[in-house]
């Protein structure tokens, strides 16, 4: 079951009124059931980890998207957006090989 199918099977279905009239119970049903919804929403986006084991990482951050994590000399950094990263490039010539690489 996928992250979306959890949130969309615990988010509680919002109050249909069966008059034509708003009365104060169906604003108050609403209310409740969308604050219900918000904390369903919030819990999803907080994770609480005791130990994290990130291996096999790549070494640079091209061709990876905002918020993918990568490591650089040893030390983990994160896609942000605006971020520009080129993966190593190695180019030969006729007088020799010569590698770039810019993180």
């Amino acid at each position: 079951m996928s992250r979306v199918d959890t949130v969309a099977n615990t988010i509680p279905r919002l109050p249909r009124s069966a008059d034509l009239e708003v009365t104060q119970q169906y604003i108050d049903q609403l209310v409740s059931a969308l604050e219900d919804a918000i904390d369903v929403l919030n819990s999803t986006r907080q994770r609480s980890f005791t130990e994290l084991n990130l291996t096999n990482t790549q070494e640079h951050g091209g061709n990876l998207r905002t918020g993918d994590v990568f490591s650089s000399s040893g030390i983990l950094k994160i896609v942000r957006t605006g971020d520009i990263y080129v993966g190593p490039n190695t180019g030969a010539t006729a007088t020799g090989t010569v590698t770039v690489v810019t993180t």
